[in-house]
């Protein structure tokens, strides 16, 4: 083998089921939203992990525990960002079995985006 795949496989081997299980989340979540992967998941200068132009931009999070705790400073970081793009934040977290098989997927949001998906309804 080159060293190109020595060093991925050693980057890869130490990955939680969750860190392995997060890209094809963010696939499906892309997909199933007809949304776009952000490149590097926003490590760079778009923030998100999918975003819908203009409509909404997601975080996508996926757990084996139990629980999963939101924090204001993960909220407030999609927000911000969505936000400064007319787009409504949303947090995706998708608690699994830890084999890759999706048991619960739930959305969060700011009360305020659900309030504007609401108004649209009428």
């Amino acid at each position: 083998m080159t060293n190109h795949f020595l060093e991925r496989a050693k980057r890869t081997e130490n990955l939680t089921s969750s860190h392995r299980r997060a890209k094809k989340q963010e696939r499906e979540l892309a997909k199933s939203t007809r949304g776009r992967l952000v490149p590097a998941s926003g490590a760079r200068d778009v923030k998100g992990d999918v975003r819908v132009k203009g409509v909404v931009r997601i975080e996508a999070k996926t757990t084996k525990n139990q629980s999963f705790s939101v924090s204001r400073e993960m909220v407030e970081k999609i927000e911000a960002a969505a936000v400064a793009s007319n787009e409504m934040p949303v947090l995706v977290v998708e608690f699994n079995d830890g084999n890759g098989r999706k048991l619960k997927e739930l959305a969060i949001m700011p009360m305020y985006a659900l309030q504007t998906l609401l108004d649209g309804q009428k």
